[in-house]
């Protein structure tokens, strides 16, 4: 494969340097003593903007994504750029907003961004219905969720959320809006039963707008959850009933992407089993050890981008998502194998990536707190790397090459998985 210059050799150098640069200011100017969700705040009560360590994990998240979009420049249209940056920036002020409409407000303008670029970008024939699906759970819920957020307001007299002392001293009828409040923000996550939208979006969506959902627009929904409805978990709204049901149905998930051969929707698949990991942190995990679900949401947004991006080179290449074409494709080139087997082992979770320090430390929470739940988990865990290392085996058995055209953005594609994957399996060291 020959290149006319080697311009883009140098994108992976200056983003990589560059995003150190910007971790080493995170860590020296930020301080771990802060109270990681009720927002008791940096700079007083009256502040709209504070940052505490659930904001600094997923903004660290976004950057990382954003500064994957340096990339793209020659492969995505302006309109994408524009949209894509403005989603990851209001997402970026969502997680820091200590004002109740400010969070509101960006927080359905990032995941609006991305609708429109669902309908007008995607070049897929059902993209209009995916388009109703991801609707159906941004429009219809936002006028609900700001009557919420209205009844509360006016409970309490402040407009900040460090104000909200009151949530534990409040009667049933605001434990029900509490209650219905959180049910709106799960949808987003999403976990079951609001699961259906997010499988059908990300195979209409275009390749990026599958990277921001799964790699930050998921943890919107557990920003709003851990923000205002810290007070009823785990009694009300995951409990360990629930938590159950959901780990069974992670597993019948996991099965579904084993027999799945399309790329997208098989990391749709993964992904919604994956993030049953943060609803186990609401169930078992201490108040001060939340944090650990938001660090889980940095890697499975890392690892999730990886993959996304990886199989964005495969269709490139290709103009196919389908496993099976794509092992021909990846089958020839030792370079290109190398990166599908990493990329696939940070969705397996394998050490040294982060998800696996989490999810060790969640299951010695679990089994402090009930045996019959630390079985179900350690079965999750069992399928939870099978299924990647399945996908491993059989794309890296029995490889052959067939030919393509290959243009010069292969380079940027791979210098992108590179860049993320290196972080993937870094931030064990610095976090």
């Amino acid at each position: 494969m020959k290149f006319k210059s080697f311009d883009w050799y140098c994108w992976f150098v200056t983003i990589l340097v560059f995003g150190s640069f910007i971790l080493f200011w995170f860590y020296t100017n930020v301080g771990y003593d802060l109270v990681p969700v009720s927002l008791c705040s940096l700079a007083g009560s009256g502040s709209c903007f504070v940052f505490d360590s659930v904001g600094f994990y997923l903004s660290l998240l976004s950057v990382f994504l954003l500064f994957s979009l340096l990339f793209f420049f020659e492969s995505l249209s302006c309109r994408s750029l524009f949209y894509v940056t403005m989603s990851v920036f209001s997402a970026l002020l969502c997680y820091c907003s200590n004002h109740v409409f400010l969070f509101w407000l960006f927080y359905e303008v990032s995941i609006l961004s991305l609708l429109f670029l669902l309908v007008v970008e995607s070049p897929y024939s059902e993209r209009y219905l995916a388009g109703w699906y991801l609707a159906g759970y941004v429009v219809f819920t936002s006028l609900p969720m700001v009557l919420c957020l209205v009844y509360f307001t006016c409970l309490s007299g402040s407009l900040f959320m460090s104000d909200w002392m009151f949530l534990h001293l409040i009667d049933d009828l605001g434990v029900d809006i509490l209650l219905f409040l959180g049910i709106l923000f799960i949808t987003k996550i999403p976990v079951p039963p609001f699961h259906t939208w997010l499988p059908i979006v990300h195979a209409e969506a275009t390749s990026i707008v599958s990277v921001c959902l799964s790699g930050y627009i998921m943890k919107l929904g557990l920003l709003g959850v851990c923000r205002f409805c810290w007070y009823i978990l785990p009694d009300y709204l995951f409990s360990s009933l629930y938590v159950s049901v959901s780990f069974f149905l992670s597993i019948v998930f996991f099965f579904m992407a084993s027999w799945e051969l399309d790329g997208k929707r098989w990391l749709a698949f993964l992904s919604l089993s994956h993030i049953i990991i943060c609803i186990v942190c609401f169930n078992c995990c201490l108040f001060d050890s939340c944090s650990l679900l938001f660090l889980y949401s940095l890697g499975h947004g890392l690892s999730a981008g990886v993959v996304f991006i990886f199989l964005w080179l495969g269709y490139n290449l290709s103009g196919s998502r389908n496993w099976m074409i794509l092992k021909f494709v990846f089958g020839g080139s030792l370079f290109f194998r190398f990166l599908l087997c990493f990329s696939l082992c940070t969705a397996a979770s394998l050490p040294p990536v982060i998800q696996f320090f989490v999810e060790v430390s969640v299951l010695f929470d679990v089994g402090l707190f009930s045996l019959v739940l630390f079985l179900i988990f350690c079965v999750y865990l069992f399928f939870s790397s099978l299924v990647p290392l399945f996908f491993v085996g059989v794309l890296l058995s029995r490889h052959f090459c067939v030919s393509y055209n290959a243009s010069g953005s292969s380079i940027n594609f791979s210098f992108c998985v590179i860049f993320l994957l290196i972080w993937s399996f870094i931030l064990f060291l610095v976090i």
